[in-house]
């Protein structure tokens, strides 16, 4: 009997070539999508849980009550560690600190390579768990030793052995590989860690002296510290108990004091979708992305369906006459309902089938887009997991019922006498009426993803439009090597070399702030006012080079001996400290290290965007001191490019042949800032696009049954004199009357949660009116488009051949 329900039903799917068609496609193309978006949210949700006792290791962060907000921050004192491991041994296994910086130069032999690294404890080899392919973590005791990944060991040493070769790092650090490790999960929070090396060695740098000093400071707080707890405790219960140390150590101290310290830990599985915080409080992060695309996911998927359900039950209405045959012959009502489920169920398992197909083609550029490197059936794709399997066969089972629910049940209940003595059965406006609510629903969807890729640009748009402060065209940024010395003959060679306008250092890149710093104390600062200002240190020829707005006063001058102490403010930090008519005003800078100076304020300029583009930026304090981290570089007005790289790459191979030259332009490093929005853009509008089209897909094929069940009343209607417009206008009113009904429902829902997502941003667009205005008629216009051609070629056919059977 299931052969014969196998035959009879694809046989149906031949006969009716482009309702199949339609039917399977818009099916498809909605599974492959929510596949696709289901391996992404796989990814993330178990973002950092492949690291081994993930559940257990968590990173120390504190709360600080700052002129009555609470500030989060992962910075930790040196001394917290020691602390934590004495005074609570019996909740963490293990305690560690750990430093990184950017990028680490590597020399082996006449090879030099540029990778990321950390330096740890012992123990913090141990929290991390990293699979050990050749020696152990235990090498990190050693404090000449080190242990790389297992791309690092293959790209510095080839196929030779790494273990036993020796590194040097930095340029000063010389270390003996004593260990390979695997590499970490793309969907780690250390999946580029190429070395790990111990504390002990990280200090022996003479630069590094300061970390000494910091051993019993309780007010610097640079370092990162984490834990493992213990087996039998929680993260939550351990982070309550530890939770008064740090205000229990500085309470002797006002200044710290006043801060209110409060310790906690925050989970390791948290990391990455759940990093931001908001006075105090853990508010989310990337997990909103996770939620938009899990919604935009299921929402396409019902699309799918719905077009499905519509159409699989408006053609079933045509198998009246087949129901009362059968039933008149025999076929008994559970048959019959049998029948109609299991042939809904072939239709969707060849859908699913063709979606598999179509996910694989799609996969690699969607993993371009998403910057993921996902799998779907290969190695540990998402096919291999037997979970999946089961919600894929579930899922088919729920809508082979869902949509052959009406055919199945409904149908099968009729008597064959009524139905083969009318040819059909009597269907009124109650049976279209489920049908019309799902078209609806289908476009409030497809309008709320229009609605939503257009406001997603705009916020795009606004940030990458936002004046930064700075001329970023020709700016180079080139990271120093550590330990690289007095930099003024290379300096005087790349203004010699033709192609350079301009040379400065400072202390941090355009695009980021590395140093924050509080104990400034100004005429009329409030007495209650906790401060904290970035503080960049610079040249002279800083402003120059990176082309900064003076507002007020003037900028940085070799010719001022006196500018070596003097700041300069930008217009954010003058707000925040109250001042007016700030230049040659004192400011006093003592802070919980050595300095304790006086400055005083030469110049205020813009603002300069170097953290993120949609928040506010913060008050900045740039001083001129000797700064080797980064050197930045103005190429010449009309200078080529390539031309001008080659000379400068032979200038810095002349002064440092040891250094690996890492350059950045400031543009393309300022256009890294919107990977996230742009990623999310582009997603966005490729969901929206299918949206759009598994929609015009489901109103293409209920115009053609509209158009087919209506024959005869056209073909009367045009015995009578009507034209191919009121035809036309006749057939596509009832659609636009529907899609005007989702416009609707759809336009105060995504102004709602719009509104909420851009009060995320400090800086963002608008919602203006013309956006849901043409988002309304763009969706009207393409129903219009879609049901023409139906509704026309109905209008269109000869009356006579519609009516000759009657």
């Amino acid at each position: 009997m299931t052969r014969n329900y196998a035959k009879i039903a694809f046989r149906g799917l031949a006969r009716n070539k482009a309702y199949s068609f339609i039917n399977i496609a818009g099916l498809a193309i909605g599974m492959a999508v929510a596949l696709l978006i289901s391996m992404w949210v796989w990814d993330e949700w178990n973002f950092n849980k492949n690291i081994e006792s993930s559940d257990r290791i968590a990173r120390v962060m504190w709360n600080s009550t700052q002129n009555g907000k609470v500030i989060t921050s992962p910075n930790m004192p040196f001394p917290l560690a020691a602390e934590l491991r004495n005074s609570h041994e019996q909740d963490l296994e293990r305690v560690a600190i750990s430093w990184s910086s950017d990028d680490y130069d590597i020399l082996s032999g006449e090879s030099k390579f540029r990778r990321k690294g950390r330096f740890m404890e012992p123990e913090g080899a141990h929290i991390l768990s990293p699979k050990m392919l050749k020696g152990s973590r235990a090498a990190l005791e050693n404090p000449a030793s080190v242990i790389i990944s297992e791309s690092a060991a293959k790209s510095i040493f080839g196929n030779d052995s790494a273990v036993g070769n020796i590194i040097l790092i930095d340029n000063e650090l010389s270390a003996e590989v004593a260990g390979v490790y695997q590499d970490f999960p793309d969907n780690s929070e250390y999946k580029d860690l190429d070395f790990i090396a111990p504390w002990k060695l990280f200090i022996s740098a003479k630069r590094r002296q300061w970390v000494g000093e910091a051993k019993d400071n309780w007010g610097i707080k640079t370092f990162e510290i984490l834990v493992k707890v213990a087996p039998k405790t929680t993260i939550k219960s351990v982070s309550e108990r530890i939770s008064g140390l740090m205000l229990k150590r500085v309470k002797d101290n006002k200044l710290e004091a006043s801060l209110k310290p409060v310790l906690l830990l925050h989970p390791m599985e948290r990391w990455h979708l759940f990093g931001d915080w908001e006075n105090g409080f853990n508010t989310g992060g990337h997990i909103t992305y996770v939620t938009i695309f899990s919604v935009v996911g299921i929402a396409i998927l019902l699309l799918a369906c719905i077009n499905f359900m519509n159409l699989s039950t408006a053609r079933s209405e045509k198998r009246a006459r087949e129901v009362g045959v059968r039933k008149a012959v025999g076929s008994m009502r559970s048959q019959l309902i049998y029948q109609f489920l299991f042939e809904s169920f072939i239709t969707v398992t060849i859908a699913l089938l063709i979606s598999f197909f179509l996910v694989e083609i799609a996969l690699p550029y969607f993993n371009t887009v998403s910057d993921k490197n996902l799998q779907f059936v290969k190695d540990s794709g998402l096919l291999t997991k037997p979970v999946v399997w089961l919600m894929i066969l579930a899922f088919c089972g729920a809508v082979s019922v869902i949509s052959g629910s009406y055919p199945a049940f409904y149908l099968s209940s009729f008597k064959p006498a009524k139905i083969l003595k009318s040819g059909n059965v009597p269907f009124g406006n109650i049976t279209s009426l489920p049908r019309k609510v799902l078209v609806i629903l289908q476009f409030t969807v497809s309008v709320s993803l229009i609605i939503g890729t257009i406001v997603v640009f705009r916020q795009l748009q606004f940030g990458q439009n936002r004046s930064v402060g700075y001329e970023r065209h020709g700016l180079i940024n080139v990271q120093m090597p550590r330990g690289s010395g007095p930099l003024e003959a290379l300096k005087n060679d790349l203004l010699q070399c033709g192609y350079v306008s301009d040379v400065a250092q400072s202390s941090g890149p355009m695009t980021d702030v590395l140093s924050n710093a509080s104990g400034f104390f100004w005429a009329g600062k409030p007495a209650d006012l906790q401060e904290n200002f970035a503080v960049i240190a610079a040249s002279h020829s800083y402003g120059n080079t990176v082309g900064w707005h003076v507002r007020e006063g003037r900028d940085f001058s070799k010719d001022a001996p006196a500018d070596s102490m003097a700041v300069i403010l930008n217009k954010s930090a003058v707000k925040y400290m109250g001042l007016k008519d700030p230049i040659g005003k004192t400011i006093r800078w003592k802070d919980a290290t050595f300095n304790d100076d006086e400055y005083h304020i030469v110049g205020v300029i813009d603002d300069m965007v170097m953290q993120s583009p949609f928040a506010q930026v913060k008050q900045t304090i740039y001083f001129m001191t000797y700064a080797p981290n980064f050197l930045y570089l103005k190429i010449k007005s009309g200078a080529e490019t390539a031309a001008a790289m080659e000379k400068i790459q032979s200038v810095f191979k002349k002064h440092l042949p040891d250094a690996i030259f890492d350059f950045k332009f400031a543009d393309q490093e300022y256009g890294l800032k919107f990977a996230v929005e742009q990623r999310v853009a582009k997603l966005v509008t490729f969901f929206a696009v299918l949206a759009i089209l598994i929609s015009c897909l489901g109103l293409f094929g209920l115009a053609a049954f509209t158009a087919e069940r209506r024959t005869k009343e056209i073909g009367i209607r045009k015995v009578l004199g009507a034209t191919i417009m009121n035809i036309w206008i006749m057939i596509s009113k009832e659609f636009v009357y529907l899609i005007a009904a989702s416009l609707l429902v759809a336009t105060p829902l995504t102004y709602y949660f719009l509104t909420n997502w851009l009060a995320k941003y400090q800086y963002h667009t608008t919602l203006p009116w013309w956006i849901f205005t043409v988002s309304g008629l763009a969706a009207l216009g393409l129903t219009v488009l879609t049901v023409s051609y139906q509704a026309i070629k109905a209008a269109t056919l000869n009356p006579v051949k519609s009516l000759k059977s009657d």
